[in-house]
Formats: structure tokens, sequence, C-alpha cells
């Protein structure tokens, strides 16, 4: 079972605005119409099991609506999982969580960039403990964005930070770690208790420095993700089948680690 853990789409009437929005300010073309039948096209043609949407709001107004249509997802479709969000200036965020494990949604996406704020400013170390307590997986994009000016917002000392002063919470650090940032990753991360996706990192880092940083962190802390729509799923999967990986490092790379972290079945 392959299992792509960082994936985008959106509701039907919002795709086309969004898809056009986000690729003309990263300068990436997309690779599906955005919506959730678009990327279950991608899916089948690459041979991609579950993809996990990773939604974002960027205004607290988003935050209901944009899990409400999460649980939506999750309760349509067997091949698509999605997380929902927080955003950081929402006052009700811990209502919200309690909304999220009601509606059985595993994990929020943050992206510091997006959101504006620092992913170890101290005002966000409750809402962390709060997902800690509620056994939410919390993914965030890591390192530079292409299409954000500086300041990054979620560097690896700083994310280092984050896992020293709440320990207990499951964090998935996006493109390895810290797009960009891969020497950072390398000082602050690596070994840590955290995961780390792949996704938009192999054209970057190729493919032996990123077989380095797998192993060097631990396999079975390293998920396979592709950033769908921007890059095209079945090019990423052949890419990452030709790892210089043993077949077992990649049975857990490409979907055994993520079904265990999402408590899935294997089937």
């Amino acid at each position: 079972m392959v299992v792509d853990i960082h994936t985008h789409a959106f509701p039907n009437d919002l795709a086309p605005r969004a898809v056009k929005k986000l690729s003309e300010v990263a300068r990436i073309p997309a690779r599906t119409d955005g919506t959730c039948e678009g990327l279950r096209t991608s899916m089948r043609r690459a041979g991609v099991d579950l993809s996990v949407i990773m939604p974002i709001a960027t205004k607290p107004t988003q935050v209901r609506t944009i899990n409400a249509w999460a649980a939506e997802v999750n309760a349509t479709y067997e091949d698509l999982l999605s997380f929902g969000t927080l955003h950081p200036l929402q006052e009700d965020w811990a209502e919200e969580i309690e909304r999220l494990v009601a509606d059985g949604i595993r994990g929020v996406k943050l992206h510091p960039d997006y959101q504006e704020f620092f992913v170890d400013d101290a005002a966000m170390i409750p809402i962390y403990r709060a997902l800690a307590k509620a056994r939410r997986i919390l993914l965030l994009h890591s390192g530079v964005d292409i299409g954000i000016p500086p300041p990054v917002h979620c560097t690896p000392d700083r994310l280092a930070r984050v896992l020293d002063a709440v320990p207990e919470l499951t964090v998935i650090a996006a493109h390895m770690g810290g797009y960009l940032r891969w020497e950072a990753v390398e000082q602050f991360l690596i070994g840590r208790d955290l995961y780390l996706d792949a996704s938009y990192s192999l054209a970057d880092l190729g493919p032996d420095a990123l077989v380095r940083l797998a192993r060097a962190h631990g396999i079975e802390r390293v998920l396979f993700g592709t950033d769908s729509p921007w890059t095209d799923q079945a090019t990423e999967l052949a890419a990452f089948r030709d790892l210089p990986l043993s077949e077992e490092e990649k049975a857990a790379l490409l979907g055994g680690n993520a079904r265990r972290l999402l408590g899935l079945s294997a089937g």
C-alpha cells in the first residue's frame, strides 16, 4: 500500500481559483485541477493507494469551514484522508481541537509562512500541548517556501525548540525537515523524535543525499510525499522506487511508516 502523506485538494468551487493563484505565486505549474477527483485520477495513474490532504487556513474565519470539508472528504472517500487545520490567531482553537477529535480528523496542517507566525512563538506552545493531549498529529511546512519572501518562519533550529518544549507532540516536518535548509536539518533535527516527509525534496537533494538523510534519521520515521499538485505523483513515485534502498526500506518509506503513524490497517 502506497501512502502519499502530503497532498493538496480543494472544494470543487474553490479549486480553480486556488490552484491558479498558488501556481502564480510559486511559479509552479499544477499537475492536477486541484479537486479531489483530480487527485484520485492522479493516484490511479501513479499507483498511489491513499493520499493525505493537507489544508491550510490563511484566516481564522476559514478554519471551521475547512475542517467541516475535511470531515466530509473523510466520510466520502476510502482512498483520501484529510487532515484539518488551525490558525494561530483564532480564539476558539481549544474548541476546534475538540471538534477535530469528535470528527475523527487525525491531525492538522500548519504553514507558518502563509499563516505568518514563527513556529516557536510562545503563544503557540499551548496549542501544541493541546494537540499532543488530544493525540493529534501536527504536520508543519518546514524550511523555505519558494512563493513567499523571507523570513523563513519554520527553520530547523526553531522547530527543535518546539520539540524541546512539547516532546509529547507527534510532529511531521515537511520537505525532509526544512526545504533548502538541509544542513540545519542535520544539525538540529536528525535523530530527534519526529517524522520527516520527503515531499518536494528529491529533485533538489538528489537520491544519494536523501537516502543518507533518511538513514541517518531512521527510515522508520521518513514518509513518502509528493506535495501534489505541485509535483506529479507518478513521476515522484517512480523516482522513489529507484532510490538505492532495500526493498524493506522502500516498503516502510512508501507506506508502512505512514500506515503505522495513522493507525491504518495494511490493506
